[in-house]
């Protein structure tokens, strides 16, 4: 029996040390370049990746990519590192801007929202879906960290803070806004 709760001790002193080193990554982290991503990943017949996604000056960018597949460097599950963020979005063009004002109050919901567990539910197929995330950078890392907001598809995810659902409201909005705009003549 004692042995049992000398475990049960353990165990509860590791998630604690775990815990208090997340709470400091999470310190040094702050908005970087790339403030939000809406990604989109299809694999049922060939392989595309495309995206919107909104940098720290309030502009709004997508992108695309077909045939050879993506794939970051493996740092830690959802990380990227900046020479990543710069692949994936390689080839991306702006589709319109919003107010940096608003933008930099969003952000200060980043990591509060960082804080809410996020539950997946891993799907049987091929692993298409959406992903909604907002990133915050450790400069001196060189590594974005996905927040994930919520995902949807073969990549269902939710996040259980108040705050992710308030960027991903604000997201939303923005793809809303975005896709209203009038297409610009070539």
């Amino acid at each position: 029996m004692k042995r049992g709760w000398l475990a049960l001790l353990l165990i509860a002193c590791a998630a604690c040390a775990a815990q208090r080193e997340t709470e400091r990554a999470l310190l040094r982290q702050e908005p970087g370049k790339v403030l939000f991503e809406s990604y989109t990943v299809e694999q049922t017949w060939g392989y595309k990746l495309s995206g919107m996604y909104i940098e720290s000056d309030g502009t709004v960018w997508v992108y695309e990519h077909t045939g050879t597949p993506w794939y970051p460097e493996k740092l830690k599950p959802d990380e990227l590192s900046e020479r990543d963020m710069l692949i994936k979005h390689k080839n991306a063009r702006q589709i319109g801007k919003v107010d940096p004002t608003q933008l930099k109050d969003m952000t200060a919901l980043f990591k509060p929202a960082a804080r809410g567990k996020v539950t997946r539910v891993s799907g049987p197929g091929s692993g298409d879906g959406t992903v909604e995330v907002a990133y915050l950078l450790d400069r001196k890392a060189s590594t974005y960290h996905e927040i994930v907001l919520a995902g949807q598809g073969d990549r269902v995810a939710s996040n259980s803070a108040p705050e992710a659902q308030l960027l991903l409201d604000y997201l939303h909005n923005v793809q809303s806004l975005m896709a209203q705009k009038p297409a610009p003549n070539p």
